[in-house]
């Protein structure tokens, strides 16, 4: 059984839903239903936190049954560290395979704690619904703030964590890849370093919606690629999509006073692969106010 497979049948015997998954370990909703739809499993690095949401071990979700009664299992302990090689290097290649990608998550987990780099944990995004029907991602946190300018190291920092990452367009089927030029681009980009107070804020905090924004993108739209510095990246041209978000206020007590919605065009670059890439989110917009009762 995949892994993914195991995740599914474990929420049904838990009767947890996919939106509770996402709450408590902090991956988008859009993601997990990625999983059954595309047939594919999670990143390695998101595997201790559904296994401590699901009350799984890694043994479990990692290992089939006949992995779990190889001899590499059989000890309750092991310390002589030739013995643990030798064991690994007679066991399956799946097995090998899923042992590499763990220590390479247990790897990056160290490293985030080491830098309090959790902001992963810390997305409280959702998705709703305007007067009209129409789809607001609604972000609650406001994580930069910036008295004076935002810090766009920051936020290019905080980007790093979806890159090898693939959402999906639920209105075209699109599938949307994070590239490692996003990071750099959306925090560095020349529409970024023109735009300031309001809008610059906006831009900064959106970058925690990244998957829904893409998720409730609408109005694709074509247009050839003219300039000769993206003729590799972009060989098949652009798209653009129109998305909107909304951000809280507060008032001085720091009571939360509204929401600020706004619009906003997500720049695909279509590469020489075939595959879609999210380039940039540009043209953003304030719409309205909403006070929180609304």
């Amino acid at each position: 059984m995949y892994i993914y497979e195991k995740i599914f049948a474990r929420l049904e015997e838990l009767h947890m839903s996919q939106i509770e998954l996402s709450r408590q370990t902090g991956i988008a909703t859009s993601t997990i239903s990625d999983w059954r739809k595309k047939k594919i499993n999670p990143q390695a690095d998101k595997l201790v936190a559904i296994c401590k949401a699901l009350d799984m071990s890694l043994v479990d979700l990692l290992c089939d049954e006949e992995d779990k009664k190889s001899k590499i299992m059989t000890s309750d302990y092991i310390f002589d560290e030739d013995l643990l090689i030798e064991r690994i290097i007679d066991s399956s290649d799946e097995f090998k395979r899923r042992v590499i990608s763990y220590i390479e998550a247990s790897i990056l987990s160290v490293k985030n704690m080491e830098s309090g780099d959790d902001s992963d944990t810390k997305r409280n995004v959702s998705i709703i619904h305007d007067a009209e029907g129409n789809k607001i991602v609604l972000i609650n946190d406001i994580i930069f703030k910036g008295k004076r300018s935002v810090e766009w190291a920051d936020v290019e920092k905080y980007l790093r964590q979806y890159v090898g990452e693939f959402y999906q367009i639920a209105d075209t089927k699109d599938i949307i890849y994070i590239g490692t030029d996003l990071p750099d681009e959306y925090a560095g980009s020349n529409y970024t370093k023109h735009i300031k107070g309001t809008v610059a804020k906006a831009k900064a905090n959106a970058a925690q919606a990244i998957p829904e924004m893409i998720e409730i993108a609408t109005s694709k739209v074509y247009e050839e690629n003219k300039k000769n510095k993206h003729s590799r990246h972009a060989k098949i041209g652009w798209y653009r999509y129109d998305t909107r978000f909304a951000l809280p206020v507060y008032q001085d007590n720091g009571e939360l006073d509204r929401y600020n919605v706004f619009s906003a065009r997500l720049l695909i670059r279509h590469a020489s692969s075939g595959k879609m890439y999210l380039y940039d989110v540009l043209e953003i917009k304030k719409e309205t106010s909403k006070s929180c009762q609304a």
